[in-house]
């Protein structure tokens, strides 16, 4: 494992700041990394602190409502859990625990030699985690991003102009980078994924499959 998210995103996840799809992800990777999991403990440790150490102020009379108010508008949008589980995962490959409890959908074609499955319901098709699957040495369709992009190779190994990655690897990558991802030669690569924003896919064959794919 070489590539883990910085301190930046590992505090934002602490602290509740993490879209869902991303904060999946996440958490996923912190069950393959012990460096990155001890790093949110601190950082989990100093909001603690902040909290204790905060100024009381009193609540406004509306404050509950307008609370459970936000909570209802808010729980369409989340990746609802729902407990069915696709069976044919490659090779026996067991899920990190956080997406045990997830409904996982059925693979679809994304690119030739590459699949996608969704991960979860409600909101945005867009906005939810996904799986990639790919055959060994296929390449990911070319692409930047309106957001950011959260990859963890969970089997095999990946790589991009920038680098290679292993399994329990966290790639964060932004609209500056524009890349085609390609699964190594030797085994199939599974990745889960997470884009907070939209992917832009470079291909002409990409962009009109784009809008049928939901994201």
């Amino acid at each position: 494992m070489t590539h883990r998210p910085s301190d930046d995103v590992l505090m934002a996840y602490a602290s509740g700041n993490l879209a869902q799809g991303p904060a999946l992800v996440v958490a996923a990777h912190l069950t393959l990394c012990a460096e990155s999991a001890q790093r949110v403990r601190q950082f989990e440790i100093m909001g603690g602190v902040a909290l204790e150490t905060a100024p009381v102020v009193d609540l406004a009379p509306d404050a509950l409502e307008s609370i459970l108010g936000r909570l209802d508008a808010s729980s369409a949008a989340q990746v609802l859990p729902r407990g069915n589980h696709l069976a044919d995962m490659p090779g026996g490959l067991v899920l990190p625990s956080p997406l045990e409890q997830y409904d996982i959908g059925k693979w679809k074609f994304l690119a030739p030699g590459v699949q996608w499955s969704s991960i979860g319901k409600g909101g945005a098709r867009r906005n939810r985690p996904m799986l990639l699957r790919s055959k060994p040495g296929m390449v990911l369709p070319e692409h930047t991003h309106a957001g950011v992009e959260y990859t963890l190779v969970l089997k095999g190994t990946l790589h991009d102009s920038m680098g290679d990655y292993y399994p329990g690897d966290l790639i964060v990558a932004d609209a500056s980078l524009e890349h085609e991802p390609a699964a190594g030669p030797d085994e199939e690569c599974v990745c889960l994924a997470a884009v907070d924003g939209r992917l832009q896919l470079k291909s002409l064959l990409g962009r009109l499959v784009q809008p049928l794919l939901g994201f």
